[in-house]
């Protein structure tokens, strides 16, 4: 499995208890995952995927903008002035959290409810090639999103368009109260996101609980997966509403909050600005790497919540209300592409956990379902993500960017 004994890099570094573990029980997880079913709202989105051109030799040949400090400088060396960046398409797909977190859990075998945002009055023709694994329900019409991927991270420019007026009272006009019942109750797990992005999220939440889980009998046996997305431009007050209404939903179900590095160090900063608010209990903000080592496990002392869990490119933590667990991903500095890696992150520790891993184990899921990912362009089936497992140790010593879609274990 691994060339050479794999050194843990502080107290909390479960990764080959986790990857041993992990591999103990992927046989049985094909077969588990296919019955569950979870339900997806509500945003929804055409992406538009690009690479930037840094240098054109010829009509076929190019060179492409690598990094994100070569964009910007392009940028700030032109203001007062014009300048053309050359685009190339990479793809067009069905982009958003429920969208995204569809594809990679259809793909790994599950199914799926999508209640989004995929046009009115006709799904628009990029949303219907999903298998029949997924219950398509279009409740508005869909944003679209350009995205711009570089080797170190990815600018997204949205038009959010009628994502922002979407409403409790139009979700409803799709989906009665009593229909939303019946299929909350038919779920295994609920994901919601990407909240910042959502203005009315909030509300459709505190809707959510007032009307729809009092009425679902077995919420305790659920999961409910927010992942709060790009928070920069949302108030400190809006963000402690949003964590405060988490408390709500867990009346109900297990709450799993998921972040990126970049979030969690956004989170942060607010409970640091912020430490009236639970009791005067102050929270040391990440500064350094070492910060990311507990900050899920003091960030939850605070939260109180089933599951917090942060992801990174080298590596992701799980926290519950006993425990905190870090996984070394297997980094590559070459990504081939990047747009909606961290959905298919969700989509691999959720289906884990409604599959009964532990929640280290679930982190070994997540990373290789991105992991696969970002190295083919390609939502994995849990075969391929097994294989990535069985040669886990491989890519955490070496930085290799390929993954062999057609070579797989059982």
């Amino acid at each position: 499995m691994n060339s050479r004994p794999y050194t843990p890099l502080h107290q909390y570094d479960v990764t080959e208890k986790a990857v041993v573990s992990y591999l103990k029980k992927k046989g049985d997880l094909i077969t588990i995952a296919t019955d569950k079913t979870t339900f997806l709202g509500f945003d929804g989105y055409i992406d538009l995927i690009y690479s930037l051109v840094s240098s054109r030799e010829s009509p076929e040949e190019w060179t492409r903008m690598r990094t994100m400090k070569e964009f910007g400088s392009r940028i700030i060396d032109t203001a007062g002035s014009s300048c053309n960046i050359e685009r190339v398409l990479k793809k067009d797909i069905a982009g958003g959290f429920a969208p995204n977190m569809a594809r990679a859990l259809e793909n790994l075998g599950s199914q799926v409810i999508l209640a989004a945002a995929m046009g009115k009055p006709d799904i628009k023709p990029l949303f219907t090639e999903f298998s029949d694994k997924v219950r398509l329900i279009s409740i508005q019409n869909h944003g679209t999103t350009v995205c711009l991927e570089f080797d170190d991270g990815k600018v997204m420019t949205t038009d959010f368009g009628s994502i922002n007026s979407l409403t409790w009272d139009k979700i409803l006009e799709t989906i009665s109260r009593d229909e939303f019942i019946d299929l909350i109750e038919d779920s295994d797990a609920v994901g919601c996101g990407h909240w910042a992005l959502v203005p009315n999220m909030n509300n459709f939440w505190e809707k959510m609980i007032q009307e729809i889980f009092p009425s679902v009998s077995n919420t305790k046996s659920k999961y409910f997966m927010v992942d709060i997305a790009d928070i920069s431009k949302r108030s400190d007050k809006d963000v402690l509403k949003m964590l405060n209404l988490l408390h709500g939903v867990e009346t109900f179900m297990p709450t799993i909050l998921s972040m990126n590095d970049r979030e969690t160090i956004e989170v942060s900063n607010i409970f640091s600005r912020n430490s009236d608010i639970y009791g005067g209990k102050p929270l040391h903000p990440i500064r350094e790497k070492s910060d990311f080592f507990d900050i899920g496990k003091r960030m939850n002392e605070l939260l109180d919540l089933s599951y917090i869990t942060s992801h990174d490119p080298h590596f992701t933590t799980i926290t519950t209300r006993k425990d905190h667990f870090w996984v070394t991903e297997g980094f590559t500095a070459r990504p081939n592409y990047t747009t909606a890696a961290g959905d298919h992150y969700n989509a691999g520790i959720l289906l884990g956990l409604i599959c009964g891993l532990a929640p280290y184990e679930a982190l070994v899921l997540g990373n290789a379902v991105t992991a696969v990912f970002v190295r083919t362009g390609v939502s994995p089936a849990i075969r391929h993500a097994n294989s990535f497992i069985d040669n886990y140790f491989h890519y955490i010593e070496e930085d290799d960017n390929t993954f062999n879609l057609d070579s797989f274990t059982p």
